[in-house]
């Protein structure tokens, strides 16, 4: 399944920033950093259904175990063709 643009900033920017499993950011955070846009929401929403990050509450998102190896492989971006 390919990734909206904006959860795959959201995955650059804990590539960036948060290199372990289990590293959190809080939403302040993505909104200082994306603006204060719905699609942020709807992007963490969309992670956390495939598995790449949780939410363990409404103002935290976590990288999971998938999440960290997704981002160490670029595995989540599509490939251009």
């Amino acid at each position: 399944m390919q990734l909206s643009e904006t959860a795959c900033e959201i995955l650059d920017l804990f590539r960036e920033t948060h290199r372990k499993p289990g590293a959190r950011m809080t939403m302040a955070t993505l909104d200082a950093h994306f603006g204060t846009d719905p699609a942020v929401a709807v992007s963490v929403s969309e992670l956390a259904h495939l598995g790449y990050v949780t939410t363990p509450d409404a103002g935290t998102v976590e990288l999971t175990d998938r999440g960290f190896d997704a981002i160490h492989r670029g595995s989540y971006r599509a490939e251009s063709e």
